[in-house]
């Protein structure tokens, strides 16, 4: 896929994207994995909302439809229906109909529905249960209305003492994100990630109760001007730090940093998988405990398509000691994606329960894993929630969790 089309940094008004629109032709590889990989009938559709609904309105063919009407001149559409709004805001932006249409037509269906998105909230309103996300970041500087003061509260538990990066020199910012530092189930991933870097050596430090959402949430909605000035005080904070780099254990965060903030930060920012493989490569990191585990890897869309992430994850989930490890069919570029993203969870909650048990009957049947690891808060939540309700016994962790207890005694 091209670089700029990949990030999804450089997403254009509506009527830009009106030639490409014209230029689709509905044949159908974006709604499906790789035909290559293709071997029966399982394993093979792609798109969330399409899987879910069942209707050409859903898949990027039909919402490609959609935005040649909206911006014919006239537009053929005055009022929309609600199944009309409901296509656009059920996109979780995966990327995946990017990543295959990128590449045979150059096409970029992604930032087109993105943009779609800002057109939709400009024109005719917001989602109250967006709007809720975009007033509590505000107020609160977090989607979940929680008090700035608890923002650090997962740190209490941890039997060392984390620098502030406010007030003290550090080479490494680790940043927790939203939901590391309020979802208590992630909670736990804050602080495997904050002994790892202190076991390895890692002079780093967090922000606590000052740091701020990355805005993540509010992009993927399509609040892009909110956003956009939302992300000026992150910038100026973070740049008067004088880090060397910024360590995120959220894809959301790690998407953010890396392409929505691009070119305006004066350090280098890592997901902590690619961090860790480096701490790894320089024996920095010691496994001393086998964990016995059969499981696969969820490769989250916004370190894998959007960022390029594959090898590290899957080269730390094989070196742990006592972990079984089997891929599932749709991994990789080819990886269906949770069913939370881009607003999904929050609007439209049975899709996105219905998309996470499609995936975990993936795992189940085809890598026959009893453990689903994977990278990204969100996918854990959403793939968590899924788990709790089945009686197979799926479970549901972050790569750093296993990594922590795999190098305590």
């Amino acid at each position: 896929m091209d670089y700029n089309a990949k990030l999804a940094r450089n997403i254009k008004p509506l009527m830009e994207y009106r030639n490409d629109a014209w230029k689709c032709v509905r044949c159908g590889l974006c709604r499906m994995i790789d035909p290559q990989m293709v071997e029966g009938q399982d394993y093979v559709d792609n798109c969330p909302a399409g899987m879910t609904y069942k209707f050409e309105l859903f898949y990027s063919s039909g919402k490609q439809e959609l935005l040649r009407c909206l911006t014919a001149e006239p537009p053929e559409i005055e009022e929309p229906s609600e199944l009309m709004k409901k296509a656009i805001f059920t996109c979780t932006g995966c990327g995946y109909c990017q990543e295959i249409c990128n590449a045979i037509k150059g096409l970029e269906p992604t930032n087109a529905f993105q943009a779609l998105k800002v057109y939709a909230i400009e024109n005719w309103g917001i989602k109250k249960e967006h709007n809720d996300l975009i007033q509590s970041i505000l107020n609160y500087d977090n989607p979940w209305k929680a008090p700035r003061r608890t923002r650090s509260d997962w740190a209490r538990k941890l039997n060392f003492k984390i620098k502030d990066a406010s007030k003290e020199k550090v080479e490494v910012l680790y940043f927790p994100g939203c939901n590391a530092s309020y979802v208590p189930e992630i909670n736990i991933t804050a602080r495997a990630t904050a002994k790892v870097l202190n076991l390895a050596g890692v002079d780093f430090g967090i922000l606590g109760t000052k740091e701020r959402c990355c805005g993540s949430t509010a992009f993927r909605i399509g609040a892009v001007e909110m956003f956009e000035e939302y992300k000026k005080e992150n910038i100026k904070q973070l740049n008067s730090l004088g880090i060397k780099a910024m360590v995120t254990a959220c894809a959301g965060c790690h998407s953010t940093f890396s392409h929505n903030y691009a070119n305006e930060l004066d350090f280098e920012v890592f997901h902590i998988v690619e961090y860790l493989e480096k701490l790894v490569n320089e024996g920095k990191i010691e496994f001393k405990t086998s964990l016995d585990i059969k499981a696969t890897y969820h490769d989250p869309c916004h370190i894998g398509r959007y960022g390029g992430v594959y090898d590290a994850p899957r080269k730390i989930l094989e070196a742990l000691p006592g972990v079984s490890f089997k891929e599932m069919k749709r991994i990789r570029e080819n990886s269906l994606c949770c069913g939370s993203g881009g607003g999904v969870k929050p609007a439209y909650p049975e899709m996105a329960l219905s998309a996470a048990n499609r995936r975990l009957d993936e795992a189940r049947d085809f890598a026959e894993a009893s453990v689903v690891v994977s990278c990204c808060p969100f996918c854990e939540i959403n793939l968590g929630e899924a788990a709790k309700s089945r009686s197979d016994g799926m479970k549901v962790m972050d790569l750093m969790d296993l990594v922590e207890l795999a190098m305590t005694k």
